[in-house]
């Protein structure tokens, strides 16, 4: 249906005052562009920092290819009419929009489960909590059938299955009920809100169950509170589908729920990407002076024994790399967030990291020596109490 605006003859769907096109493709290329720069520091400081890339930095990267294809699709439609109203836009034209509406409707499913599923990926390297695993697996669980339950949905909605990318007012078609179909998009919505809740409850959880309240524990619930800024954008999101009819002029109105989509995706990334991002947060704000020292555990004390090796220096009792993080013996990194294989929350008593009391035990042994780096990157100690 179309808005009911009468236009001057000859008017392009661009040249009106409130045409959205320009703004859907510069959001769209100010996304990508933000969160190129989070999948790459992520990706830096696993692969090049820490050296602890794991599986949920490989979901993370396929997530990011899902991000930019959907912001590519929504940038494309704006050259199809997409934020342009619907009497303007040239039947040909209108034909392409419609059809990339449902392509871009289907790959959301999927990138929307990928972003949550990397975020899930990432939550086992906190704590090796037995119910909070368990509670991470089942959230990934729900996430995968959601994902697969709404696309196959979506995809067979119509009979026979082509009929989909059709216009919606298109003659003789057999499809389910507009209202069956908002029915599954608004339950999508709600179940994701409520798995975006999830994802950033489960990790202040575990750590204010087995932490004693601090500065520090503080700081941590800070870092995963990010999260709140995706389950905003997927409430907006949801305000918008149960407020606008998408029956009236729908390329003017589906760009903003577009929009909102881009966002909820691409800031699901970030949220995901921001925890570890810590190492290089930290060397950041040692060198703005705003910490004491880059490591949270130990210091660059003691006397140097005269030597390096690499990039590596040895002291008194610890080394460090060119990043300023302590070695352990393995000459890896004592003091990351990103290793699958050690928890935030140890029984380890020899560990530098937090029993279940609460309470930090270090075992320090003071060796003099002259080594090289060892290579074999094994027995990783770490903590991300201290962030």
């Amino acid at each position: 249906m179309a808005s009911g605006i009468v236009w001057p003859e000859g008017t392009k769907f661009y040249e009106t005052s409130d045409y959205k096109g320009e703004t859907q493709r510069a959001l769209n290329a100010a996304l990508i562009a933000i969160s190129t720069v989070f999948i790459g520091l992520r990706l830096y400081v696993r692969f090049m920092m820490t050296k602890s890339p794991g599986l949920d930095d490989a979901i993370a990267f396929i997530a990011y290819l899902s991000c930019v294809t959907i912001s590519a699709l929504d940038i494309k439609a704006a050259d199809w009419g997409s934020g342009a109203h619907l009497e303007l836009i040239p039947e040909n034209l209108l034909l392409k929009f419609f059809q990339s509406i449902v392509t871009q409707s289907l790959f959301y499913f999927w990138t929307a489960g990928v972003v949550r599923l990397a975020i899930a990926a990432f939550l086992p390297r906190l704590s090796k909590d037995k119910t909070y695993v368990i509670l991470v697996y089942i959230v990934a669980g729900i996430i995968s059938v959601q994902t697969i339950v709404c696309f196959f949905y979506k995809l067979f909605q119509c009979k026979p299955v082509k009929d989909l990318w059709l216009p919606p007012f298109t003659p003789g078609l057999n499809c389910v009920s507009t209202e069956s179909n908002e029915l599954m998009m608004n339950a999508h919505a709600i179940i994701g809100i409520i798995i975006d809740v999830a994802l950033m409850a489960l990790p202040i959880w575990v750590i204010y169950k087995n932490t004693i309240f601090s500065w520090k524990m503080l700081q941590v619930f800070l870092v995963f509170c990010v999260g709140i800024f995706a389950i905003v954008t997927g409430i907006v999101r949801l305000y918008f589908m149960k407020t606008m009819d998408f029956a009236v002029d729908s390329p003017y109105k589906m760009s903003t729920i577009g929009l909102w989509t881009d966002l909820e995706v691409h800031v699901g990334l970030w949220c995901g990407c921001f925890p570890a991002l810590q190492p290089i947060l930290r060397q950041i704000s040692f060198k703005l002076g705003w910490r004491s020292k880059i490591t949270s555990y130990g210091e660059r004390s003691g006397k140097k024994t005269g030597a390096t090796s690499g990039n590596t220096v040895v002291v008194s009792g610890n080394r460090f790399n060119k990043h300023g993080y302590i070695h352990n013996g393995s000459g890896i990194d004592m003091e990351t967030d990103a290793d699958s294989q050690k928890a935030i929350v140890s029984d380890d008593k020899d560990s530098y990291e937090l029993n279940p009391m609460g309470k930090i035990r270090k075992q320090t042994e003071l060796v003099v020596e002259i080594e090289a780096a060892n290579s074999a990157h094994k027995g990783r100690q770490e903590s991300w109490v201290n962030v």
